[in-house]
């Protein structure tokens, strides 16, 4: 599939990267790889993302400007990244206009004409390098440091169950072109607004521990975002937070939405599949993070809903 996946690129004129919504540096640095790739393949390419405030600390990345907010009028290929439903793209589908599908989660609904999906892999990005890598296609600069962002955002810096020998060889590898994992690394985690403080500070306040301890749940209102002055993505990492405590298995942030639907991350430390969790609600993702919104409004409903699934999971 990954040769059939060139063929089809060889064939199109016209081309659309696109990720998921509200996405991250994995969705976000693997469109902008293969972005760089296509264009000296003498592509039209227009790189996409419909959400309306993009990650700040992503701002980095090569291409990072190319990013549109729309589709094209005309083009006879969408390739997307890092979304494991169509749905998340948050665009409709067009007749006629085939798919390419890099993914990694193993919630993917299939979705594409060309589904390059695996599930074993950290990042989309790694799936990525592989259709790269297989096809003979010499990796540009400013692909490598997308790609190794991308990498870096989904491992946690290398911190992951999913990390192995084949992640440190690519990483290696990436290094070898040109990367500089310390400039990276500051660009990502060292350059904190102080809104994002002031928010993580309203957020902690909330934090309370269920099922002796071993769920911890942090909450994230309208109201908070507006008097920090923070966006949404400032609060990305908090359910990690939740799960860093010493006798917590699994991390909950709640989250309301603008249209006051609770979004909600899970994450989890040793032995619970979160991912099986999300889906019970329409999500989906990984063993150890994944997400969903939910149909609820009130923040102690869907509480208890996810509490009386752990009940049975928690050891």
């Amino acid at each position: 599939m990954y040769k059939e996946a060139l063929e089809l690129i060889d064939r199109s004129k016209s081309i659309v990267l696109i990720s998921h919504i509200n996405p991250d540096g994995d969705a976000l640095g693997s469109q902008l790889a293969l972005y760089f790739i296509l264009k000296k393949m003498n592509k039209r390419v227009r790189v996409v993302n419909i959400t309306k405030e993009l990650p700040y600390n992503l701002d980095f990345l090569p291409g990072f400007k190319e990013i549109k907010k729309s589709l094209p009028n005309n083009f006879d290929l969408l390739i997307s990244f890092d979304s494991g439903d169509f749905n998340r793209l948050g665009i409709e589908k067009k007749e006629g206009i085939k798919v390419i599908n890099f993914d990694h989660h193993i919630s993917n609904t299939k979705y594409g004409d060309i589904n390059l999906i695996e599930p074993d892999f950290a990042s989309t990005s790694e799936v990525v390098y592989k259709f790269l890598r297989l096809n003979s296609i010499k990796i540009p600069k400013e692909s490598a440091i997308c790609i190794y962002t991308a990498l870096v955002s989904d491992t946690g810096f290398f911190q992951y169950e999913s990390v192995n020998k084949r992640v440190f060889l690519m990483a290696a590898e990436l290094v070898d072109i040109g990367v500089d994992p310390s400039f990276v690394a500051k660009m990502l985690n060292e350059r904190e607004p102080l809104s994002k403080i002031r928010l993580m500070a309203k957020i902690l306040d909330t934090l309370t521990l269920y099922l002796n301890a071993t769920v911890a749940v942090l909450r994230l209102t309208q109201k908070m975002l507006k008097e920090s002055g923070a966006s949404v993505d400032h609060a990305e990492n908090a359910s990690n937070i939740a799960r860093s405590l010493a006798t917590v298995e699994v991390g909950i942030l709640l989250r309301e939405e603008e249209d006051g639907y609770i979004k909600v991350s899970l994450r989890s430390k040793n032995y619970i599949d979160v991912s099986k969790i999300a889906k019970l609600f329409g999500g989906g993702g990984h063993k150890r993070a994944a997400g969903f919104k939910s149909s609820y409004k009130d923040f102690d409903t869907i509480l208890n809903a996810i509490l009386e699934v752990l009940k049975k999971e928690i050891k």
